[in-house]
């Protein structure tokens, strides 16, 4: 009886998650499609569009002050709205709260969690070590190359990622995946792209420090963004990791994938004009964004 309860409870919990992966995967195309949206929402970092003067230290979303002299002409009702939401905005540095939410989860869900309600097999161990490694390692690079800037981030793009991070170790483990025979050269995989991202990350928190932004010169010089790449391999490779019985992929982790993959692509879009806009187009020509090659 017990254990028609716990499958039916995974069952549901399956369901749910793939909804809001697809569902998150959705608005974000959704928001970056509608222009009054995109630049109100989704810009952050170098990119942010809004003023970076925020009232000091109550870490916690705060409207930001517009100068008379800043504010635009009063528009619609709607338009007003907009504006209105899109000052509720937490400091760009607040992204390491992702990562502590992730190993919390990882640590939560592994030791009073997953064991009691699964056996948990050697796939998906070996998917939640590299999981909590990845956590590791964002932390300390969000500590250690962390930006003195004062730009922000929409509040709802925060909640989004905490919830994805919050979620996201459940994915690895709830479809109840038995271990696949192909751990050593997915591990290898992942470790290599873990090594590619720090020295990515690495590079780019180098130009920081130089005092002007740059155009990027990573090893692989035709990608933009190639740092997101490889965000978006290691959550593949972990979703193959934790395949269950008879098939490819986790697909609940999967979906957790593309989530990743449609934000940062959306990003990297928005990277890429960014570049334009200040070194030029010529700078990026001939450039791609995330996908050698192709885009």
């Amino acid at each position: 009886m017990l254990d028609t309860i716990v499958d039916l409870l995974r069952e549901h919990a399956v369901v749910l998650l793939r909804v809001f992966y697809l569902a998150a995967s959705a608005l974000i195309l959704f928001i970056n499609a509608v222009p009054p949206l995109n630049r109100r929402f989704l810009s952050y970092g170098a990119r942010d569009h809004h003023s970076s003067a925020l009232p000091g230290g109550a870490g916690k979303p705060q409207r930001l002050d517009v100068s008379s002299a800043e504010k635009p002409q009063a528009g619609s009702l709607c338009d007003q709205l907009l504006d209105y939401l899109a000052t509720f905005r937490v400091p760009h540095r607040f992204f390491f709260h992702f990562y502590l939410v992730s190993l919390m989860s990882q640590v939560l869900w592994q030791r009073y969690g997953a064991s009691h309600i699964i056996n948990v097999s050697q796939g998906v161990q070996v998917a939640w070590v590299h999981m909590l490694f990845q956590g590791l390692r964002r932390l300390a690079e969000s500590l250690i190359f962390m930006s003195k800037s004062k730009s922000t981030m929409w509040f709802g793009h925060y909640v989004l990622g905490l919830l994805f991070y919050l979620t996201v170790t459940v994915a690895i483990w709830i479809e109840e995946p038995t271990p696949p025979m192909r751990e050593q050269l997915l591990s290898l995989s992942v470790l290599v792209c873990q090594g590619l991202q720090f020295s990515f990350h690495e590079h780019l928190h180098h130009l920081r420090q130089e005092g002007t932004y740059q155009i990027p010169k990573f090893r692989f010089s035709s990608l933009l963004c190639p740092h997101y790449t490889c965000e978006v391999l290691i959550y593949l490779h972990l979703s193959i990791l934790a395949a269950p019985p008879g098939r490819l992929v986790n697909f609940t982790l999967l979906t957790a994938t593309l989530m990743v993959g449609v934000n940062l692509a959306v990003t990297a879009s928005g990277t890429k004009l960014w570049y334009e806009q200040r070194f030029g187009v010529d700078s990026v020509r001939g450039s791609k964004r995330m996908v050698p090659g192709l885009w």
